[in-house]
């Protein structure tokens, strides 16, 4: 008799199993690797955290009340990761973007960018052998970038003629007056006396 309770209990047990709804997936820990918490929290715990959320709360009404949110400084301004929340990398764009940190990313980016504002760059430094020394590091670095070791889009930046590049440092320097002619004041014409 007792056995026969056994396997009753054992069946019940086993149709509650297969009767029961699925628990919700945590998508956000699949996501992120981390194991949901299994935990179950006793009544003690949960009305600590209730309590927790009402101290939290009257804090907040309190300072609504007294106006301390009022006027801030960012209010009504976009917030990035909010509107366009598709990018799992939202929020290190949007501190790239405040920081204003710059050649940060894959190298076939950050080449086209450094090629675009070469001129600018060279035109910065104070001799011929600098010029060469930066266009020959430049080139070993798009040869590097192209053997995609580290990854990324294609590198489509073309190689430049250190040459080319000095005598267009030079004829840029040439073209620019100097300092001294800059200051000067303006010439008066004799007829102007």
């Amino acid at each position: 008799m007792e056995h026969n309770e056994d396997a009753a209990l054992n069946a019940a047990r086993y149709k509650m199993k297969q009767d029961s709804e699925p628990l919700p997936v945590d998508e956000y820990a699949q996501a992120t690797g981390m194991a949901p918490v299994e935990k179950q929290k006793t009544p003690l715990q949960l009305h600590a955290e209730d309590e927790a959320w009402e101290v939290a709360n009257s804090v907040l009404d309190e300072a609504f009340a007294r106006g301390d949110f009022d006027n801030l400084a960012l209010a009504g301004q976009k917030i990035d990761h909010i509107t366009s929340n598709d990018d799992p990398d939202w929020w290190l764009k949007s501190m790239m973007r405040r920081e204003q940190l710059t050649g940060l990313g894959p190298p076939a980016l950050t080449l086209r960018v450094e090629d675009e504002q070469m001129e600018q760059t060279l035109d910065r430094l104070p001799t011929e052998r600098a010029v060469r020394e930066h266009i020959e590091d430049f080139n070993a670095r798009i040869i590097e970038a192209r053997r995609q070791l580290l990854g990324g889009p294609p590198v489509i930046t073309a190689l430049r003629d250190s040459t080319a590049e000095v005598l267009g440092w030079q004829q840029r320097r040439a073209e620019k007056p100097s300092p001294a002619e800059e200051n000067a004041p303006p010439k008066r014409r004799w007829w102007r006396r």
